[in-house]
């Protein structure tokens, strides 16, 4: 073999290797900026912005009534939580959201929760999909108490006393 052939199958070698590692540098990058993310997502929820709240002294803002879930849909959530209601409580897929639901149905903002005259409104925000209010589509604010049933896509929450 001549010089320039084996000169050119180095090239063309090199030039394998350093496509293969890019290639893999890619890939890397690309599992780590989805691990960030994840991991973003579940601190978010470990301060206290998609967890349960426990059950202890009211204090400003926050009502005697809770959210229940009683059914979680996709969101990774159990069955039986339950959540202070603050005044504004906002709910959707956004990790803006008060109560954060991991669930195609659900808009990034769904629903909000809010006091007028000492009375709990329920405002679906223009969603996908709509909220439904014991069983029937909620348009505009609605009153809400213990008992009342909200549909989110396929996440179901109940409202119900504190205690």
């Amino acid at each position: 073999m001549s010089t320039a052939v084996l000169l050119f199958l180095a090239r063309a070698l090199l030039l394998l290797f350093l496509y293969l590692f890019l290639y893999l540098v890619v890939q890397a990058l690309r599992q780590d900026l989805h691990t960030a993310t994840r991991n973003a997502a579940r601190e978010t929820r470990a301060e206290g912005r998609a967890t349960p709240q426990s059950a202890g002294p009211l204090g400003p803002g926050i009502s005697a009534l809770q959210l229940q879930l009683i059914d979680a849909g996709q969101a990774p959530l159990l069955p039986g939580q339950r959540y202070s209601l603050r005044d504004p409580l906002l709910i959707g897929r956004s990790a803006r959201n008060d109560i954060t639901l991991e669930d195609d149905w659900v808009s990034a903002e769904h629903l909000r929760l809010r006091r007028l005259h000492g009375a709990w409104l329920a405002e679906d925000l223009g969603s996908t999909n709509g909220t439904r209010l014991n069983g029937r589509p909620l348009k505009g604010a609605a009153r809400v108490r213990a008992g009342d049933v909200l549909d989110l896509g396929r996440v179901k929450f109940k409202l119900v006393e504190q205690g």
